[in-house]
C-alpha cells in the first residue's frame, strides 16, 4: 500500500491573444455617468458608442491608421482608454498561472495462485489561467475563461481547468492459470492441462468524475464573461426533472420559468440558479445593465459533464507447436458492458437575458432565455468493440 501527495504551482504562463484594456480600465466616475445616460435614453444609446471628433486625425489629410483610429469620429471610449492609439490591440504575455494538488493512493498485492489485483485512487483539483496556441487549437483555454477575461482583477479568471477530473480510480486484475505444463498447480491430465493452462485474462476498470462547464451569457452587457449565481437557489434541477425529453414536453423549473429540452436530451442543471443584470428605465422598458461584472467564476465544482464508467477486458493464451515455433492468440474486448459513456458536456450557455417582466409566467428579468442550458445530447463514446488476434511467432 502507498500513499501520496502531489502538488505542483506554475506562474508566469503564457496568455495569448489577450485584451490588455478594455472598459474596465476606464474611470469608474466616467463609466457612471454613461449609465446613467444610458438609462435616461430608455436603454436606446450606450454612450461608450457614441461617435465623436477623433482627437487623433487632426489635419486637412487622414492618417493612415488602421481600423476604429482611421476615420474623422471614432467611439467615445477610445480616448479614455490607457493606450487610445492600440485600440483593438491584444497581447501575447505571461499573466497566466496554474495549481493541482492531489492525494494519490495505491494498493496492489501478488496472490501465489497466479492473481495480481492493483488499484489506484486519485482526489485532485487543478486550476489555471492560461493560453497557449496549441491549447486553443484543443479547445481549452484560460481555465474555462471564454470571451472577455478580467483585466483588472487577474485573479478573478482563476478558474477549474477544462480538464480536471476531481476523483479517478483505475484497478487492473491480472490472472495467469496456474494448471499448465510450467505452473504451479499443473494437472497430472494432458487434457486438463490443455484445456485450462497457460491461459491470462486481464481487466483494467477506471471510473472517473467529470469535467467541468463553462457558464456564459451572451448579450448580457457584462464587462467580463461572468454571470451572477442567485444565493440559495440549487444547482440541480429536481430528481424528478432529471431525465431524457422528447422535443415536445414543456418543463417548470422551480422558478418559474419553462423550457422544452431537445429530442433525447438530459436535463440536469437549473437555469434559475443564474442571472444577469437588468435595469428598468423611465419608460418602463427592461434593458440589459450594462458596465456590470458577474459574481460567479465561469468554471466551479458543481457544474460537471458526465462521469464515464468503463471496462476492458483481454484473454490471452501461447501454444507451442515445437520447440522455437508458436501461435499466440488472443481476444480484446473494449467498453466490455457496453454500457453508454457519454462524451459530450451539458451546456452552459444561457442565452441573452429575459427582457419580460412575468413572473407569473416565470419570465423574471434576467434569467437566461435558453431551454437547452444543464441539459446534455447523446454524443457518446465507441459502443462494445472486440478484437481478435492470432500471431506465429519463430
Amino acid at each position: 500500500m502507498s500513499l501520496g501527495w502531489s502538488g505542483s504551482f506554475s506562474n508566469n504562463l503564457t496568455t495569448r491573444s489577450q485584451p490588455f484594456q478594455s472598459l474596465q480600465s476606464i474611470d469608474q466616475t466616467v463609466l457612471g455617468n454613461w449609465k446613467s445616460q444610458y438609462v435616461a435614453s430608455n436603454g436606446t444609446t450606450n454612450p461608450a458608442n457614441v461617435q465623436v471628433p477623433n482627437p487623433y486625425q487632426t489635419g486637412s489629410t487622414l492618417i493612415p491608421f488602421q481600423g476604429a483610429l482611421a476615420g474623422r469620429t471614432i467611439q467615445q471610449q477610445i480616448p479614455y482608454m490607457p493606450y487610445p492609439l492600440l485600440t483593438g490591440a491584444t497581447l501575447d504575455g505571461s499573466k497566466g498561472y496554474a495549481s493541482y494538488n492531489s492525494l494519490q493512493a495505491r494498493i496492489a498485492h501478488s496472490f501465489s495462485s497466479g492473481l495480481n489485483l492493483q488499484a489506484n485512487y486519485t482526489w485532485s483539483k487543478e486550476l489555471d489561467y492560461v493560453t497557449t496556441p496549441i491549447e486553443d487549437g484543443q479547445g481549452v483555454n484560460s481555465g474555462g475563461t471564454v470571451g472577455t477575461p478580467d483585466i483588472i482583477n487577474n485573479g478573478m479568471n482563476r478558474n477549474y481547468g477544462l480538464a480536471d477530473v476531481p476523483h479517478r480510480f483505475v484497478a487492473t486484475i491480472v490472472y495467469s492459470s496456474p494448471f499448465g505444463k510450467n505452473g504451479k498447480h499443473a494437472f497430472a491430465n494432458p487434457i486438463g492441462r490443455a484445456l485450462l493452462g497457460d491461459w491470462s485474462l486481464g481487466s483494467v476498470i477506471s471510473l472517473q468524475g467529470g469535467m467541468p462547464v463553462v457558464v456564459n451569457m451572451a448579450n448580457s452587457g457584462a464587462l467580463t464573461s461572468r454571470v451572477d449565481r442567485i444565493p440559495g437557489v440549487p444547482i440541480q434541477v429536481p430528481t424528478s426533472l432529471q431525465r431524457r425529453y422528447d422535443g415536445r414536453t414543456t418543463v417548470t423549473l422551480p422558478c418559474g420559468k419553462t423550457v422544452t429540452p431537445g429530442r433525447y436530451q438530459l436535463l440536469k442543471y437549473n437555469a434559475c440558479a443564474f442571472t444577469g443584470r437588468t435595469l428598468t428605465t423611465p419608460s418602463g422598458s427592461i434593458v440589459p445593465d450594462i458596465y456590470w461584472i458577474g459574481n460567479h467564476s465561469q468554471t466551479n465544482g458543481d457544474i460537471r459533464g458526465q462521469a464515464r464508467y468503463n471496462m476492458d477486458f483481454s484473454l490471452r493464451r501461447a501454444f507451442p507447436i515445437y520447440e522455437r515455433y508458436r501461435i499466440d492468440v488472443s481476444a480484446e474486448v473494449s467498453n466490455l458492458l457496453n454500457n453508454a459513456q457519454f462524451n459530450g458536456a451539458y451546456v452552459g450557455a444561457l442565452g441573452a437575458p429575459n427582457l419580460v417582466n412575468n413572473p407569473a409566467n416565470g419570465l423574471v428579468p434576467g434569467l437566461g432565455t435558453s431551454s437547452t442550458f444543464g441539459t446534455l445530447n447523446v454524443n457518446s463514446f465507441d459502443a462494445r468493440q472486440i478484437q481478435l488476434h492470432a500471431r506465429f511467432i519463430f
